[in-house]
């Protein structure tokens, strides 16, 4: 079928879902060839992907992927057995990018977040450019990522947040990670990295690198059962909301959708220039971190507290975005987000290693690029 497929898309043609899932299939399946995989991604980004087609794909990768549950009444792989009024999970996960180097704003977004009474399960990944990866900054902080999948759900039951670590959730898909290094191009498994959801999040906050993606990437989260999502591209930033300029957002809920721009100014926050925000190291940007959860002020905090913010307006939390940017800030100031982070690398020290020795061995990754943390 890749064979085939590779031909089609070559010519400039669109695959239905089916016929994704099934090359898709023998991707994960392992029955094509390095050489096959390679050129039919490089072929998919050159036409450009369809959203049938990326969500045609993720369903095949959630399939094989590892998942976490944390009881019925808060993370199921069904998404209607969640609602915002009991306990939402989100996803604030996002693909690297490789236009940028601001700090690690996700991870501490998700750390206000889960002090603010959100329940989270943020996705990452360790860096494969030069820029420093979410799991990177996770471990300076002293989080210990290798965990296995009750040992995460102990985390969310207890503190309301994990760090899922790739080569513990892409069971199987070890020789995926491999050749995407190789390749070293955007390609469709960019887009599926955020779209795995393997705690079952019902809300998703979505940043992407091009602002045309944000309707499309809305379209694929409605297909993949998603009930209320945010896409947002940021100047400068790009994949977070910006605190340098104006951010485009693409809002659903259910059926219904819309498009806007916001800028910092509108809730009250200073515009600042992109130096203000730039990270460094995993040590540098885990300190950065700390600084912000301290009550340190000036634009890193603002423009955590703008995305935090944004994440609590999607999951209903707060009526507008002003009023979840308040509610980010009384997380910070009161020390929960602190004591969240606190709690986890208590916790998480508590366990045994676990990560494979197969991801080891076919991604080249050992348990001395990183592992001990800090």
């Amino acid at each position: 079928m890749i064979g085939e497929a590779i031909r089609r898309v070559v010519q400039g043609h669109d695959l239905t879902g089916g016929e994704m899932e099934k090359v898709m299939g023998e991707i994960t399946g392992r029955k094509a060839s390095s050489e096959q995989i390679a050129s039919f991604v490089t072929a998919l980004r050159m036409k450009g992907e369809t959203p049938e087609e990326i969500s045609a794909a993720a369903r095949v990768i959630r399939q094989r992927a590892s998942v976490i549950r944390a009881g019925d009444d808060l993370v199921s792989i069904d998404r209607e057995e969640i609602t915002v009024e009991r306990e939402t999970i989100l996803n604030t996960a996002k693909g690297f990018t490789q236009g940028t180097n601001t700090f690690n704003i996700s991870t501490a977004v998700a750390l206000v977040l889960a002090g603010g009474g959100l329940r989270i399960a943020k996705y990452g990944r360790k860096s494969v450019s030069p820029l420093c990866g979410s799991a990177d900054v996770v471990e300076s902080l002293g989080i210990n990522l290798d965990l296995t999948s009750t040992q995460l759900e102990r985390c969310v039951r207890g503190l309301g947040i994990c760090f899922l670590y790739e080569p513990l959730v892409q069971n199987g898909l070890e020789h995926i990670v491999a050749l995407r290094r190789k390749i070293g191009l955007r390609t469709i498994f960019n887009f599926l990295d955020p779209l795995i959801n393997p705690a079952g999040a019902s809300v998703q906050v979505l940043g992407v690198y091009n602002p045309d993606m944000t309707e499309m990437m809305a379209a694929v989260l409605r297909n993949l059962g998603i009930r209320r999502g945010l896409i947002v591209h940021g100047e400068d930033t790009l994949d977070e909301v910006s605190i340098t300029g104006k951010t485009k957002v693409t809002e659903f809920t259910g059926s219904t959708l819309k498009s806007y721009v916001i800028r910092p100014e509108d809730v009250g926050l200073e515009r600042a220039e992109l130096v203000d925000i730039r990270g460094g190291t995993a040590g540098e940007n885990a300190e950065i971190i700390l600084e912000i959860l301290n009550g340190s002020p000036g634009p890193r905090r603002d423009v955590t507290l703008l995305n935090a913010g944004a994440v609590f307006m999607a999951a209903r939390r707060a009526e507008s975005l002003t009023q979840g940017i308040e509610m980010a800030r009384r997380s910070i100031d009161s020390g929960e987000a602190l004591d969240r982070l606190k709690g986890l690398i208590e916790l998480t020290n508590q366990n045994d290693r676990y990560v494979r020795k197969t991801y080891e061995l076919e991604t080249g990754e050992t348990s001395q690029q990183g592992f001990q943390g800090s």
